[in-house]
């Protein structure tokens, strides 16, 4: 497996504007894990961005194969992707998720990827060495998660910055290889819903956004994901939600914006039909969980 070094551009060389793009589900989670635990991440409908901080851990993917990431390191593993290892010391592991594909605008030099995919699959760079800007970012990232001053605007501006820092510190030829698996997606149908669904409450939507007419969509759809469009959008709106209700920080008022709820009694009707219980009550409950846990 190759590993890509980190070099400085040249001013003046290639700076792209600054991207302005709202990236969904953008979140910041340390992770603390003794030697001998199991590494893995929890969710394969989003990238996850690895860094990490301390110590090491042995890391297999649909990728790749026993990957020692080491402390100064970041790796990638895109949506799609089972990731699970183990902690061969005492590690600390700061997670950036994130669920669209990442500055797809012109504006943004990783719209460059977009353009020049990489025509062999098997050409993946799935770690590089974090520069000096990038761990003083993630260190005040960290410091941010330990005081509990952040919220979803702080982590979308932390997001921007971090991409900002790819686009100064490695070329443009590293960043192709690094997050190639993103842009090589082999599964269009997948990639569209993936990135289109929460924009979408309804089925005739998602099919729009995603350039499908409505009975072909249905029938390519439950083909791909097992059950029909709207199975899979109520599904996928109740984890969605059942995760930010988790999150003690945000708001009710944010959560209801974020889903198109008309009110917040349409918010609540929705969580005692999905989840069983009004959104108070299953936050209450998610709380009580973790503390116990």
């Amino acid at each position: 497996m190759m590993i890509c070094n980190p070099k400085a551009l040249n001013h003046g060389i290639h700076k792209p504007p600054f991207c302005d793009e709202k990236p969904i589900d953008c979140l910041f989670e340390v992770k603390n894990h003794l030697a001998g635990e199991t590494v893995r991440n929890d969710d394969t409908n989003i990238n996850y961005l690895i860094f990490c901080r301390t110590g090491h851990a042995r890391i297999t993917s649909t990728l790749f194969h026993d990957e020692i990431l080491c402390a100064g390191e970041v790796m990638f593993v895109p949506r799609g992707s089972e990731c699970s290892g183990t902690a061969l010391s005492d590690v600390t592991l700061l997670v950036h998720k994130f669920n669209n594909t990442v500055c797809r605008a012109e504006k943004c030099i990783l719209s460059y990827l977009y353009s020049h995919k990489l025509p062999d699959s098997k050409v993946y760079c799935c770690k590089l060495t974090a520069p000096t800007s990038m761990r003083v970012l993630m260190d005040t990232v960290a410091t941010y998660i330990t005081d509990g001053t952040h919220d979803s605007d702080l982590w979308k501006l932390k997001h921007k910055e971090l991409i900002w820092v790819f686009t100064r510190y490695y070329t443009a030829e590293e960043l192709r290889i690094f997050f190639h698996p993103m842009t090589g997606e082999q599964v269009p149908l997948r990639n569209l819903v993936l990135t289109h669904y929460r924009k979408a409450e309804y089925t005739d939507k998602l099919a729009e956004m995603c350039g499908y007419g409505l009975h072909n969509f249905r029938k390519v759809f439950k083909k791909e994901f097992g059950m029909s469009p709207y199975q899979w959008l109520m599904m996928k709106r109740a984890e969605n939600i059942k995760y930010k209700l988790s999150q003690t920080y945000i708001p009710f008022a944010d959560i209801i914006d974020e889903f198109n709820f008309s009110s917040a009694a349409h918010f609540s009707n929705f969580c005692k039909r999905f989840l069983g219980d009004t959104p108070s009550n299953v936050r209450k409950a998610l709380t009580e969980k973790e503390t116990d846990d």
